[in-house]
């Protein structure tokens, strides 16, 4: 038969349905529903202890395992109660790491505790676990290193864990996914408008965006020290997305037909970010300024106008300040941008960590 299908209720040989299966063929289906973790919701902090599968070192040729259920290779497994496991003992000169698996075995039919043996080696390697389907599959739960010559081993873990399954919302995605269990992945299902496709995490205090799916978003720059009536002149515009957790990208391109210039109070010509950026280091930009219209001579400044955006250290800030090397003397670095020519464009660009977390 060149078409097999399962499980019915009934056989059908002109098909190929089956109402039985094997057990190879179970592990087949049942491993697509899920890959192997211990049975255990990850929703916060936990200490080992109160972990599934506790391990400790009992001594130099014994491991002990505590009680714990998991999903491994198709097939569930439960341990009832604590398990001593024996560990080849280490006479070599030269270190060796194994593995503490879980491990289905198809030959007996079985899950249980295993050590997988690794090979001594100067730098130690710990094993591949096997996963092979309808013979030997396991999943790894500790790393045993075994110092050289019969030092006591030690224990790290490697058991993986259940998450929260994600959730998505028609709207009000932040608040709604306050809610929910620590850890757990939220999605507002762009119900509000084009552009509010977000991803949030429900961290320890409460949710946070990780990153904007769909187009970028817009926002309007506001110029820094610069005078309302100045700031209708310009054309302002900007887009920004959240790429990773608090972490912003974002570009600004202002033009001007007429000249803008700081007010008399300030040093600098600044733009806005999108928000607040994250200031305990400081942070830097890059752009640049584009002088070639008809009214450039006048300007006094060049073609092309290299201008850095900074972020000093300090408080959160919205503002960013623009410098340009000094157009007299170039030994003497930057300066705060005095002013933005007219019939010129302004572009400036870069990714920054944004002030959400706290400082």
């Amino acid at each position: 038969m060149a078409e097999i299908s399962y499980p019915f209720n009934a056989a059908n040989t002109t098909t190929g349905a089956t109402n039985l299966v094997s057990e190879t063929q179970w592990q087949s289906m049942a491993r697509m529903w899920g890959g192997d973790r211990i049975d255990r919701s990850l929703t916060g902090q936990a200490s080992a202890a109160s972990l599934p599968f506790t391990g400790r070192v009992v001594n130099v040729s014994t491991v002990q395992i505590a009680p714990g259920k998991a999903w491994v290779g198709g097939f569930y497994y439960e341990l009832t109660s604590a398990l001593n496991l024996s560990v080849a003992a280490n006479t070599a000169n030269t270190p060796r790491k194994d593995l503490v698996v879980i491990r289905a075995d198809m030959s007996k039919p079985a899950v249980n505790l295993a050590i997988r043996k690794g090979v001594n080696a100067a730098t130690a390697l710990e094993p591949a676990p096997v996963r092979q389907t309808g013979g030997i599959w396991e999943m790894p739960l500790y790393e045993i290193t075994l110092p050289a010559n019969g030092g006591l081993p030690t224990l790290a873990s490697r058991g993986p864990y259940n998450i929260p399954d994600p959730v998505a919302f028609p709207w009000n995605a932040s608040p709604s996914a306050a809610l929910l269990p620590k850890n757990t992945f939220a999605y507002d299902l762009d119900s509000n408008g084009p552009e509010e496709i977000t991803e949030y995490f429900t961290y320890s205090d409460k949710p946070r965006t990780t990153r904007q799916l769909g187009p970028t978003r817009k926002y309007t720059p506001s110029l820094v020290n610069v005078p309302t009536l100045q700031q209708g002149w310009a054309d302002r515009k900007g887009r920004y997305r959240w790429i990773g957790p608090n972490t912003m990208w974002f570009s600004v391109r202002v033009s001007t037909p007429t000249e803008i210039k700081h007010v008399e109070a300030s040093w600098y010509v600044g733009i806005s970010l999108p928000t607040s950026a994250f200031a305990a280091t400081g942070q830097t930009f890059h752009g640049m300024i584009q002088n070639t219209g008809p009214r450039q001579p006048a300007s006094g400044m060049p073609n092309y106008i290299p201008i850095t955006g900074w972020v000093p250290a300090g408080k959160p800030t919205t503002s960013c300040i623009l410098l340009y090397p000094n157009p007299n003397n170039l030994s003497a670095g930057l300066d705060g941008l005095p002013k933005i020519p007219g019939s010129a464009s302004l572009v400036i660009s870069g990714v920054y960590e944004g002030a959400d977390f706290p400082q």
